[in-house]
Order: C-alpha cells, then sequence, then structure tokens
C-alpha cells in the first residue's frame, strides 16, 4: 500500500514532490488491488460458517453407521439396547456390533431369576443372529450370568451357539456364579452337575470359549480335566471358591492336548493341585489353599513362566 503524506508536510524522505501525471490513478488502482488481496486473504483464513440444523433435527442419527457403532459400543449393554427403540435405523445397529459384554449383575430384579429374565431378553435382543451378508460378525463375546436356571441356560447356549457358528469370534468368555453365597456343599454339586449338562448339551459354543471364570460351584474328581479337554480353544479358567465334592479332596488336571495357558486357583477347597500334563501352560495363580503344605505339585508343564502363590500367612 502506498503511503502518501499529508498536505502541508514534509515525507520523511525529503520535500514534497509533486506526482507525475497519472500517478493519483496508478496510486488508486493499487489501493484497490491491495485492499482486494486482503479481503481474499480474510475469506481463505475464515472458517466456514456451521451447517444450519432445524430446532428438532436428530444429529446422532445424521452420521454414518460406522460412528453410531463406535458410540454404541462405548455405551453400557442396557443403554445400547435402550437405543434401539429410538429409531428403525437405531434398532438394528446393535446387532452389528463387534462387541458385548453383559453381566446379569448389571440387571434389577427381586429375584435372580427375575434378573436372569432381564439378561436373557437384553442377550436375545443383541445376540438374535441377522442375514450373514448384512451381519458385521461378533468378534468379542462376553456373558456373566447366575446358574442354575435350565431355561434361561438353553436360551443362552443357543445364542451363542448361533454367533459362533459364523466363524468370526475371536473372544468368548462365560463367568458363572451362585446367586447367594449360602448354598450348601450337596446344592452346590448339584449345580456343578447342571453346569457339566450345559457344557455337553451345547458342545459347540463351549469348543470357542477362550476364558472361562466358575465360583462357589462343586466338582467331582474329574469334572475339571473333562471340561479343559472339551473347550479346544479355553485359554484361562479361573476357579474361584469352588471345591471338590468327595474325598480325597485332591484336584488332577491331565490335559495332554489342551491348549489352555493360564489356571487360576482362587480359594479352592482341596488339599492338593496336581499338574499332570498342562503341555501349554504358561502361568499359574494360588491364592488362599486350605491345606498347611503347598497345594501345588507340577509334572509336564514345559511352557510354565509364572507362578503366584499368597495366603495369610505367607507369600512369595
Amino acid at each position: 500500500i502506498e503511503m502518501v503524506a499529508p498536505r502541508g508536510r514534509r515525507s520523511p524522505s525529503g520535500p514534497d514532490r509533486r506526482p507525475q501525471a497519472g500517478g493519483g490513478e496508478r496510486s488508486a488502482g493499487g489501493a484497490a488491488a491491495s485492499e482486494q488481496k486482503a479481503a481474499a486473504r480474510v475469506s481463505v483464513n475464515q472458517p466456514a460458517p456451521p451447517p444450519k440444523f432445524n430446532a428438532g433435527a436428530d444429529r446422532i442419527s445424521a452420521l454414518p453407521e460406522h460412528l453410531l457403532l463406535e458410540i454404541l459400543e462405548r455405551l453400557d449393554l442396557r443403554e445400547a439396547v435402550r437405543a434401539g427403540a429410538l429409531s428403525r435405523r437405531w434398532r438394528r445397529l446393535p446387532k452389528h456390533l463387534s462387541r458385548v459384554d453383559l453381566d446379569v449383575a448389571h440387571f434389577q430384579g427381586a429375584t435372580p431369576l427375575e434378573a436372569m429374565d432381564a439378561f436373557t431378553g437384553a442377550a436375545r435382543s443383541l445376540l438374535a443372529v441377522v442375514p450373514l451378508a448384512e451381519s458385521s460378525a461378533l468378534k468379542s463375546l462376553i456373558l456373566g450370568f447366575y446358574m442354575p436356571s435350565p431355561p434361561h441356560l438353553s436360551t443362552i447356549g443357543r445364542l451363542v451357539q448361533d454367533v459362533v457358528s459364523l466363524g468370526q469370534t475371536e473372544c468368548l468368555e462365560f463367568c458363572i456364579s451362585l446367586p447367594s453365597p449360602s448354598n450348601t456343599v450337596p446344592q452346590r454339586a448339584e449345580i456343578g452337575r447342571q453346569f457339566m449338562s450345559f457344557c455337553q448339551a451345547y458342545p459347540v459354543a463351549f469348543s470357542w470359549l477362550t476364558s472361562l471364570a466358575l465360583e462357589r460351584l462343586a466338582f467331582g474328581h474329574s469334572d475339571i480335566t473333562e471340561l479343559i479337554s472339551s473347550c479346544g480353544r479355553l485359554r484361562r479358567l479361573t476357579l474361584r471358591t469352588c471345591r471338590l465334592v468327595d474325598l480325597p479332596f485332591v484336584l488332577k488336571i491331565d490335559t495332554p492336548c489342551s491348549g489352555i495357558q493360564e489356571l487360576k486357583f482362587l480359594c479352592v477347597g482341596c488339599t492338593r493341585i496336581d499338574l499332570i500334563s498342562v503341555p501349554k501352560l504358561r502361568q499359574v495363580v494360588c491364592h488362599s489353599w486350605i491345606s498347611e503344605k503347598l497345594p501345588l505339585h507340577f509334572g509336564y508343564v514345559p511352557e510354565l513362566r509364572s507362578v503366584l502363590l499368597d495366603s495369610r500367612a505367607m507369600a512369595w
């Protein structure tokens, strides 16, 4: 921009100079061009105005489907199920989630059976398989539920088998417990037998199981070995406050063909745990055993790398 000194004053560069013919026009033209360039720079640097929405517009539903799924996967699963009631578009989205984590403890009910009713209702809503061509296959499925409840177990078994039959499930976890800690040993033994029957009734579902946690169940001497052997993809098994039914209270695990890598025994009611042959085992955790001596006895465990032992009296 050309600087012009005020009339009657000398410019800093020296005495007044009369403009040559046509200089005023050139100065005016230069100033106009500079203003246009400045305006152009302002228009380039200024952010575009935000799009206008109607006052009642649903901005979330206007997002692309993959972003809506990202939102749903970060919600509590109860909220994800409820979101299906918002619109026709939202109604089908929960069935396309790549990860589902359902825990019966998150469902309210006056009794454990009522809580399981709500749990299986949510599972049915989320896991009912849509046609394969329209489904983004479920990759991770984590279910925490109560024993015993035969009608509910059959519903869960069928739903899980339908999901894993698509062949794309990478993680399948069950966390199974009793609703009340006051069950007697005979009651816990009967529920343990029902669990083993559940496992045998749905072999496809259990063959895809990668992690299993059992709490407050009672088993026979060979049940755990049979369980591990029937779950070909099982990598982690946790027994919490479980126990054996009959004397001698020695838990023997002999699974030479299994791929299990981690075993956790937390307050398990047995005097000894014999790991006869567990070739892929890498980690063992044993917490608060009932005997005075260390309960673990190691057989063939060539891949074992980590052993964590602790009790109320001592720690290693």
